[in-house]
This record gives C-alpha cells, sequence and structure tokens, in this order.
C-alpha cells in the first residue's frame, strides 16, 4: 500500500517528522532492549547535558534544550529513578538543585557510548542527501528504512 503522506508533499512535513522520530526512538529501545541496558532514548538529550555539565540546574537544561521545565523535571525525576543522577540543594540559592551524574550513571554512560557513536554513523549516512527539499530527504530515508530498520542497521555494526 503507498504511504498516505506522500500525497500531502509539504504539507505533511510536521506529521512525518513526528513519525519519523517516533520511529527512531523506538528502534532505539529496541537496541538498547537487545543490549541489555536499561536506557530510555526520550531521556538522551538531558542525560548527555548532565554528562557535559557537571553539577547543572534544570535552568541551564531549559536554557540549553528549550524545553518546558515540566518535561525536564518529569526526566530528571526518572534518571533519578533509576539511579542514574543526584540532585542536591544549591548552597547559595536552596530552591535550585544541582544535578550530577551518580555512579551507576558513569556506569551506564560507559555502556551507551559505543552504542551511540553507531547510532550517529548510521543516522549521519541516511541524512547526507544532496537535495534541497525536506519532503525528498523524508522519503529517502523513510525507504531507507523500509528496506533495513535503524535497529538492524546499528546492532549490526556493535
Amino acid at each position: 500500500m503507498k504511504d498516505g503522506f506522500l500525497e500531502f508533499e509539504e504539507l505533511g512535513v510536521g506529521s512525518r517528522l513526528n513519525r519519523l522520530s517516533g520511529y527512531i526512538m523506538r528502534e532505539t529501545q529496541e537496541v538498547y532492549d537487545a543490549l541489555e541496558i536499561n536506557f530510555d532514548p526520550y531521556l538522551f538529550p538531558i542525560f548527555k547535558l548532565i554528562i557535559e555539565v557537571d553539577g547543572i540546574t534544570t535552568t541551564h537544561i531549559q536554557e540549553a534544550l528549550k524545553y518546558t521545565q515540566p518535561a525536564i523535571t518529569q526526566s530528571v525525576k526518572k534518571l533519578t529513578n533509576l539511579g542514574y543522577v543526584t540532585s542536591t540543594a544549591d548552597e547559595r540559592d536552596g530552591r535550585k538543585k544541582i544535578i550530577r551524574l551518580s555512579s551507576k550513571g558513569k556506569n551506564i554512560h560507559k555502556r551507551l557510548v559505543p552504542v551511540w557513536k553507531v547510532i550517529e554513523t548510521e543516522v549521519k549516512m541516511l541524512t547526507q542527501i544532496k537535495t534541497n527539499s525536506l519532503v525528498e530527504v523524508l522519503e529517502k530515508i523513510e525507504l531507507a528504512l523500509q528496506e533495513k530498520s535503524l535497529n538492524k542497521r546499528i546492532l549490526e555494526k556493535l
């Protein structure tokens, strides 16, 4: 059956990007599951920022990622529940929380780094398309992923 989004062309870009994003997240989760890595791909941006900035605040995360405060709070809570981060009150301003990677977070990070490198390489390969049309880029990515799923591409390289 033909993909209904193809007929929408530029009008369907937002919906296609959303669908592709969901697909990438599901496929990435399948990779983590196959490797027995307890991590949620939706937590990646915040976790990566916490790794890069030791002692980061939610305000800094919000400024860097342009996420809403409730989304950040929810993600930090999930990371805390997993044991990957700790948060303490800022000594200068008790209302602020200082977020740091825990030892468990450092261990999971070590396991994630090689996976992230392969993901980055595979996504680069899928997105290096010479065209001025986002619709055409999406179509080529979607066709490539129909030929071979993202999780297979990643797992073959690990």
